[in-house]
């Protein structure tokens, strides 16, 4: 398997991907079954700190391999409360699934990444990371996890920005990282970042309760130090800026 380069500082691994084949199976995720007890507590918690939290249906995965150039695995459907326990502790292996996610990297004329800070009321408020999010049953298409579709979305969704007016880098990058597999692709916009910041604010700025309350330009590898990021976005800034 080859490894297109490793963050210094993360010591995590950028493996080029060409293709994803994530089939939805019916089979209950057994790990949720068994702590369905304790997801209710987990939750009901929640609830109280974050009352805008929603338990709709994710999908996470299990099985899963990396063969010439694609990544095969088995998408169960669950409930975001199960989610959220799951990755409250560490996403633990005995759990036997990731978080896979397709992850749309925003890149402006000047070649600055624009990531996302999501907002207060949000499971992971504070954090900043590219336009991303755990796929849905709207992610679905032909009875498999549609990862490209997801990032499309995630992407019109949280900042008003469609992939059609952007050049897409060939292929994908996948960081595995503390249980999560982000399937990463490039967007480049032929616009300042100041400017493609301002229209994706606009955008933010005009609903009553969106997920991001902030764009954050990165203009060299190093600004990383000064925002909470989950570990595969510090790859994505020191690999893509560096």
């Amino acid at each position: 398997m080859a490894v297109a380069r490793k963050a210094a500082e993360a010591q995590t691994e950028i493996v080029p991907l060409q293709s994803c084949d994530l089939a939805v199976t019916d089979t209950p995720w057994a790990w949720a079954e068994d702590n369905a007890a304790a997801v209710k507590r987990f939750w009901n918690k929640a609830l109280v700190d974050k009352p805008a939290l929603f338990n709709g249906q994710v999908m996470v995965m299990g099985k899963h391999s990396l063969n010439g150039g694609c990544l095969s695995g088995e998408i169960h459907k669950t409930d975001y409360a199960s989610f959220l326990y799951c990755k409250d502790k560490g996403l633990p292996a005995e759990a036997g699934i990731r978080n896979v996610f397709g992850c749309a990297v925003v890149r402006s004329s000047e070649g600055h990444l624009l990531f996302g800070r999501m907002a207060p009321y949000t499971a992971t408020s504070g954090r900043v990371y590219p336009m991303a999010g755990t796929p849905d049953p709207e992610d679905i298409k032909d009875g498999k996890l549609d990862i490209e579709g997801s990032m499309q979305r995630e992407l019109l969704e949280e900042a008003g920005l469609s992939t059609s007016d952007a050049t897409r880098q060939p292929g994908y990058m996948l960081i595995e990282d503390a249980g999560m597999s982000a399937v990463c692709a490039v967007f480049d916009f032929d616009v300042p970042s100041r400017e493609l910041k301002a229209r994706m604010m606009s955008y933010i700025d005009l609903q009553d309760q969106p997920e991001l309350d902030e764009i954050v330009i990165f203009r060299r590898a190093g600004f990383h130090v000064h925002h909470r990021m989950p570990g595969f976005a510090r790859t994505l800034v020191q690999h893509l800026l560096d």
